[in-house]
């Protein structure tokens, strides 16, 4: 359970004695650089691409949903100096936000043999509960000699925003400017390895100009501050049949920066292993977050136990986003059978939350899924795939309406025959896929009084392709049929398309085209929709092509309401593609 302020945790110092070991690594592995092979690699190579697209939109009878014009220019260059990889990567758009602005980052990251430099616009994985693809501007090292494993950034991983309280722009999305640092070090290859991690990261409370000062409080938006410690770890052996992985971490983090320090003898002791790291004071909370899985192969079957807890409140500045107050428990079982004709995976797990009784109802999942998949023949084959999620909660410390009782099912069940056949000339195949979709109220309480919400869905599809190998050309027709329902609304969807691509002028011509039609009825209120698609790509050199396409999107109701308006849609693309 998370650890509050006035509770005696205390870790040991010894425990943040790794962070200094990595900065004295840095000074000693920077200078080994191993040039000795230099002279035999090629001063200078450049590969990569640049892709260039320019958009046109247009729509009548509704709000438009994309601008008139946009434009895209994205390049993944990799420029080598004498063996050097600098790969760079760059993005240039038009957005449409409340302003309008380029959009751009820029980033690289040179490698020779075991170094790795990071700059610009990055995003580094050191384990999932510390510094876990959060974007970053900055820079950073990663390091490899032998079997050692270090790291380490600094960067910004949030601009602050400039706010109009007038206007009310960025209220859900104000960010103070965070920077933050991580260090890593660990030891082993990636089948057996041990990392331990540190991440600090911090708001700077007078980043951004606000007028009203008193706005942030208003909205209870306080700069805040994090360290997190953690470790991640893989150890298999037995060759490779058994593998332990595991991952854990405490995150302290303090909500409001600004708060004066805490005056309490009893809860200065017990954040006395922190003090020096981070700003502590009566909004500071320490949070733990654990995840361990062991995995046994064999060669035509494998298992998989894994566990997953984490402490309600728990977050890292370096992670996004992460699901907490969840314990989790799943199994998933493998088997491959028939020379590997028949392959089944699955799994079963089960999850709670209010992991501190501080709720009022604790709530219970089951998670279940199954798949096969089966080669009857060299040409028949099948897929069958079924889910089954269940959710109910318990009374806890306050006692709710049994209307009030969340009781749910969601089950699904497909079915995806396939046939292929190919002979010298030609290719045939057929698909079919027929797909259910339920979900249940199972509270008996609400289904009584009417407040249920049963959801039924079932969706069918078959397509027919025909291929030419000579020509390089095919053909298809695809139908389609959906329906979804309950008490009060009924939706059908039933349609055709038919497409197919062609090539010309030995094959440097590649045209690609689609009709759908689909017929609406949604209550008894009936419609059609025409969806129409036109594609086109001219290979002009193997590193140079030009592409274009337009689309058209028509929904046309035979009675007019306010969920079922007739609009029309067109959006049109040129590109250009440079490979080199």
């Amino acid at each position: 359970m998370a650890f509050p302020i006035d509770t005696k945790v205390k870790l040991p110092r010894r425990f943040w004695i790794p962070l200094w070991a990595i900065l004295v690594s840095f000074s000693h592995i920077a200078r080994a650089q191993d040039l000795e092979q230099i002279a035999n690699q090629k001063p200078v190579e450049v590969h990569g691409g640049i892709d260039a697209r320019a958009i046109f939109y247009d729509a009548n009878g509704i709000a438009p949903r994309y601008l008139p014009f946009n434009y895209y220019l994205t390049g993944s260059p990799v420029l080598s100096l004498y063996g050097i990889e600098i790969p760079v990567y760059f993005s240039f758009s038009r957005q449409q936000n409340s302003f309008t602005q380029p959009f751009n980052q820029f980033g690289l990251s040179p490698q020779y043999k075991w170094i790795t430099l990071h700059a610009g616009y990055r995003n580094l994985q050191y384990s999932p509960f510390t510094l876990a693809g959060h974007t970053f501007l900055g820079g950073g090292v990663d390091l490899r000699p032998g079997k050692w494993r270090v790291g380490g950034m600094y960067g910004r991983f949030n601009k602050a925003t400039v706010l109009d309280t007038l206007q009310g722009i960025y209220i859900e999305n104000f960010s103070f400017k965070r920077t933050g640092y991580a260090f890593k070090i660990g030891y082993g290859t990636s089948e057996r390895y041990i990392d331990f991690v540190a991440l600090h990261a911090k708001d700077h409370a007078g980043s951004s100009p606000i007028i009203e000062k008193h706005w942030l409080d208003s909205m209870k938006i306080t700069p805040a501050e994090n360290l997190v410690s953690g470790y991640q770890m893989r150890y298999t052996f037995f060759d490779g049949k058994i593998s332990l992985e595991s991952d854990g971490a405490f995150s302290v983090y303090t909500a409001d920066a600004r708060l004066d320090p805490i005056a309490d003898s009893a809860s200065v002791e017990s954040l006395e292993a922190f003090e020096n790291f981070i700003t502590t004071n009566y909004s500071t909370e320490v949070y733990a977050a654990f995840q361990a899985s062991a995995t046994y192969r064999l060669k035509l079957m494998s298992f998989k136990l894994q566990y997953r807890y984490v402490e309600p409140g728990y977050q890292s500045m370096g992670a996004y986003f992460l699901n907490n107050d969840l314990e989790n428990w799943t199994i998933n079982p493998s088997l491959i059978l028939r020379k590997g004709s028949l392959r089944f995976t699955g799994s079963l797990g089960f999850q709670r939350d209010n992991l501190q009784d501080l709720k009022r109802a604790t709530s219970h999942r089951v998670i279940g899924a199954a798949n096969l998949a089966a080669e009857l023949t060299d040409k028949l084959g099948l897929d069958l795939s079924y889910t089954n999620f269940s959710n109910t909660q318990r009374a806890r410390i306050v006692r709710f309406a049994d209307s009030l009782r969340v009781a749910q099912s969601t089950q699904n069940f497909s079915f995806s025959p396939r046939y292929i056949k190919t002979t010298a000339l030609r290719s045939y195949s057929i698909l079919l896929s027929f797909n259910f979709n339920r979900f249940q109220e199972l509270n008996t309480q609400r289904t009584l009084e009417g407040t249920g919400n049963d959801i039924l869905t079932q969706t069918y599809f078959a397509t027919y392709q025909v291929g030419f190998l000579a020509s390089r050309s095919s053909l298809f027709v695809t139908i389609n049929y959906a329906r979804l329902g309950n008490d009060s609304i009924k939706d059908q969807n039933s349609g055709l398309s038919i497409g197919g691509t062609k090539s010309f002028a030995s094959n440097r011509i590649i045209v690609t085209g689609s009709s759908g039609y689909i017929f609406s009825n949604r209550n008894g209120g009936r419609g059609h929709i025409l969806n129409e698609s036109l594609q086109a790509r001219f290979i002009v050199h193997p590193k140079h092509s030009f592409q274009s396409m337009i689309v058209f999107l028509g929904n046309y109701p035979d009675n007019e309401s306010e969920l079922q308006r007739k609009f029309t849609e067109i959006r049109a693309e040129l590109g250009y593609n440079f490979n080199f």
